[in-house]
């Protein structure tokens, strides 16, 4: 299971897994365009490379998220897939493909705006890291 929708009476709450901290960063990535849009029906045309420093990484995971919402609010882009190239508690390397997002074909579900601190846990378990956001919706 890389995520699933937790329960929320006003915005999206969200949970990711991973067995790994690359595996949590990309099952964020498809957590974040798959509540937004069907990202199966996106092209890998585009790719951008994304490269983030943080004190930690539990800061680096919700910069990880607040980066994928602006290249879709910003850039425009419909995310299919995130390669994750280089990871450490403090650095992020990756790419991300997909297309202009195109709201006829990729069909808008609900925009995400913000992941929030209210409510944030990345947590070390037997089994891998699990990661529940909460996003201003």
């Amino acid at each position: 299971m890389r995520y699933r929708q937790l329960d929320h009476t006003a915005d999206v709450m969200v949970e990711v897994h991973g067995r790994t901290a690359s595996e949590l960063f990309a099952n964020a990535a498809f957590c974040v365009a798959d509540v937004m849009y069907s990202p199966e029906l996106v092209e890998e045309k585009d790719t951008v490379r994304i490269v983030l420093d943080a004190e930690n990484l539990r800061e680096l995971f919700l910069d990880w998220l607040r980066e994928l919402l602006y290249c879709f609010a910003g850039r425009r882009l419909a995310l299919r897939s995130a390669t994750i190239e280089c990871l450490t508690d403090c650095h992020l390397e990756a790419s991300i493909s997909g297309e202009p997002f195109d709201p006829q074909r990729h069909g808008l579900k609900l925009e995400l705006k913000t992941p929030t601190y209210h409510q944030y846990r990345l947590e070390q378990l037997p089994e891998g890291l699990r990661a529940t956001v909460l996003f201003d919706a």
